[in-house]
């Protein structure tokens, strides 16, 4: 059995692995950084400074699988036909200008840059830069990337030179800009890890999850949410299960019945009704007509028995129907098979016959729904914790979805993921328990 735990959790490492990938490309490749920031500060009056400085914050201003060193020394926003700024450089080596505009949009025409440095000997222009320092840019795309260089020193101890950048255009826009970005150089890990995947995905893998975009903690949340969203998730998860079990075993014990004929026509109108009719209708009736138990809210200690009353009790009842009618199928199975026509031969009573002989062997079928949805007990109840103002991990990720939080978000569906495998293999380990002909090699 170990070697088989083993094996299934080296599986498991590349399973991880795809989803966070997955989720990385869905976040970053369908929302842009630079799409994140103008969310958080708003689309309107954002400058591009702004943006730069929010992604700068969240770690977001990295590439995203590979770091070739460019580091962003600075921009010069085009405000007027002629723009002039000074940047001091970081010495020798590569230099690039980034020409953008407005998302969807081409820079105005013409439009040319030119660079002017404080040591001229030691500036070094591709063969598409012009005379004096000028570069001419077409205006077909919406970012356009040019590059030079800085030599080397002429004497020992010389200070790196400055770059004066002179961008003129016909009809500037606040959004329309050039930046100048450095290599500096970087080990070899380096290019690897200071990433954006490696930052806000790779990590999640070791359950270091980082910040939320309001400077909390997002590990720290989660553990504070575990304990409210348990206190709802684990007894409706053990009155669910006995009670499903016990309903679906009397039903299929009075098989052809009319007990089983209207518990089925029971459990399909349960199924047929929406959650939030449950939620809503004991809201209305149990705490605000008959004032049994606080409509909204939580607190710690005994003091949560009060407010998490209704909510499993609503959880157990929302369920009650597919449940009872799943397990009935499950039972019905078993009744026919041919050790319970030998158990009914030797003359057991029929209660014994269904309640430890055909349930013993119906456990498997059991296990493999009760327990992959072990993980989610953690993962709390989205819609019962929005509706009861209760501080789980339901709310936590409803609130993150609602603020497009997308770093809780990622930690959430992350979490999700491993706590799914676990559940897979915690489902293999159970039958071995209840099925003793099940060998795990």
């Amino acid at each position: 059995m170990i070697a088989y735990i083993i094996r299934r959790s080296l599986y498991a490492i590349p399973i991880l692995i795809g989803v966070n990938v997955i989720v990385f490309s869905l976040f970053f490749f369908v929302n842009s950084p630079d799409d994140m920031a103008r969310t958080h500060l708003g689309q309107k009056r954002v400058t591009p400074e702004q943006i730069d400085q929010w992604k700068r914050e969240h770690s977001l201003d990295l590439p995203y699988f590979y770091n070739a060193g460019w580091r962003r020394i600075g921009a010069l926003v085009a405000t007027k036909a002629e723009n002039t700024s000074e940047f001091l450089t970081a010495g020798e080596g590569n230099y690039a200008l980034i020409i953008e505009a407005p998302a969807g949009q081409k820079t105005a025409q013409p439009r040319t840059v030119r660079v002017h440095c404080s040591q001229p000997d030691r500036l070094i222009l591709p063969t598409d830069f012009a005379a004096q320092g000028v570069s001419k840019i077409p205006t077909t795309l919406q970012q356009q990337r040019g590059a030079f260089q800085i030599g080397p020193p002429q004497t020992e101890g010389q200070t790196p030179p400055t770059v004066t950048l002179t961008f003129a255009v016909e009809a500037p826009a606040p959004t329309q800009r050039v930046i100048l970005e450095y290599q500096s150089p970087i080990a070899f890990w380096a290019r690897f890890t200071e990433t954006v995947f490696f930052q806000r995905s790779l990590r999640m893998l070791f359950f270091q999850y980082g910040k939320s975009d309001d400077g909390k903690i997002i590990s720290e949340e989660i553990f504070r949410r575990i304990g409210p969203s348990l206190s709802i998730t684990l007894p409706v998860f053990i009155l669910a299960l006995l009670i499903d079990v016990f309903f679906a075993m009397t039903v299929a014990f009075y098989r052809g019945t009319y007990i089983d004929y209207w518990g089925i026509i029971l459990c399909v109108l349960l199924m047929s009704i929406s959650g939030l009719f449950y939620i809503i209708g004991g809201q209305a009736i149990f705490a605000k007509t008959m004032k049994l138990v606080p409509i909204s809210g939580f607190d710690y200690g005994i003091y949560a028995l009060k407010f998490v009353l209704l909510p499993v009790g609503i959880a157990v009842v929302s369920g009650l129907g597919g449940s009872v009618r799943f397990y009935r199928t499950i039972f019905l199975e078993e009744i026919n098979k041919d050790y319970v026509r030998t158990a009914r031969a030797k003359g057991l009573p029929e209660r014994r016959v269904l309640f430890v002989h055909a349930l013993k062997n119906a456990m498997i079928p059991i296990l493999t729904s009760v327990v992959v949805s072990l993980p989610f007990l953690f993962a709390g109840s989205l819609l019962l914790e929005s509706f009861f103002a209760i501080p789980g991990m339901g709310s936590y990720m409803i609130d993150a979805i609602q603020r497009q939080d997308f770093a809780v978000v990622q930690a959430m569906v992350s979490l999700g993921s491993f706590l799914y495998v676990v559940g897979l293999l915690m489902t293999d380990i159970s039958y071995t328990l209840v099925d003793p002909r099940v060998r795990l090699e």
